[in-house]
């Protein structure tokens, strides 16, 4: 991980312009703020900056983008109908003057009723509970996400629909996988030891499956769960984590123990020069500021989002490059 020098200044006034339009702050007594912006070498590429888009994919709009990494749904809407091709992947990474990495979003630990491999008879009374007949790795419906059902991750079928998921990634050309819900082990915790190895192993399964077709410059990237970060083993599956809510809860600052724990698990992976992606929801304007303040003093990209993540936001308070 390197660093280079950016500006940035203190109250808020907008510069014109469509996404990629600069927000700065404007200086107190003169006294104007220069911070490192941080650094990570994906792959003999620097990056500087992402972003986190899953509602409302425009192709046009992720094309523009002057981000360097971008986190996306594999399909426009999250159907199969709306897959994105290789050929609409390639248009998207494109900038002109270099390429973005893209990296799909891929929910590992529950099921998704809208996804293309979900049958409606698992689950044809829609009462959130299984049906006979449906698989054994699925589980009851996540009560505070409707649509979404909780998986026994560790058994095969599940990992294979998870593969074959992969396959249509991989097809498309993205560049990574950015897996979600990597905390439902904690789900089973109590009726199953040790649980989080299971998740540990099928991480690995998985980082192996693509590594094994793509190769290693495919981006393995794991999001939230960071305590897993203590397990080494763990550790050499991924090349990056993501991590939400670190350090705002919304426009609420977390408390000083969670804030710490988390730097200190999410310090071990820029210590093994692997890259650290921070996505908080803070909405205020003075917030997104300390926001970005703190995720560079503390050598992590970050990423001001609004937790619908269906717009791309511009370069609030962190001028692009």
């Amino acid at each position: 991980m390197r660093k280079k020098v950016v500006f940035i200044v203190i109250i808020i006034f907008i510069l014109g312009g469509s996404v990629g339009s600069i927000y700065l702050i404007s200086n107190l007594n003169n006294n104007k703020i220069y911070l490192d912006r941080v650094e990570f070498n994906i792959n003999g590429t620097i990056i500087d900056d992402f972003a986190y888009l899953l509602q409302n994919i425009n192709k046009e709009t992720v094309r523009n983008s002057k981000y360097d990494l971008l986190i996306i749904d594999y399909s426009s809407d999250g159907n199969e109908t709306g897959e994105f091709s290789y050929s609409e992947v390639n248009y998207m990474k494109s900038t002109g003057d270099k390429k973005k990495f893209l990296i799909s979003y891929i929910s590992i630990g529950e099921a998704e009723n809208y996804r293309f491999y979900w049958e409606e008879s698992w689950d044809a009374d829609h009462d959130g509970i299984p049906d006979p007949g449906a698989p054994n790795w699925l589980d009851n419906e996540n009560a505070d996400w409707e649509g979404n059902y909780k998986v026994k991750f560790w058994m095969i079928g599940w990992e294979q629909i998870v593969f074959d998921y992969l396959d249509k990634i991989i097809a498309a050309g993205f560049d990574g996988i950015y897996m979600d819900i990597i905390d439902a082990y904690e789900f089973y915790q109590s009726v199953i030891p040790n649980n989080d190895w299971k998740m540990i192993d099928f991480v690995g399964n998985i980082s192996s499956y693509v590594k094994n077709e793509v190769g290693d410059n495919f981006s393995v990237i794991v999001q939230n769960a960071d305590e897993l970060l203590l397990n080494s083993t763990y550790l050499e599956h991924i090349d990056g984590i993501g991590r939400e809510d670190l350090f705002y809860f919304d426009n609420i600052p977390t408390n000083d123990n969670w804030r710490n724990e988390g730097i200190f698990n999410l310090n071990m992976v820029v210590n093994n020069n692997k890259f650290v992606l921070i996505t908080d929801y803070p909405q205020l304007s003075s917030l997104k500021y300390d926001f970005y303040r703190t995720c560079i003093t503390n050598g992590f990209l970050g990423y001001a989002a609004d937790r619908e993540l269906d717009n791309l936001k511009d370069y609030d308070l962190y001028p692009s490059t």
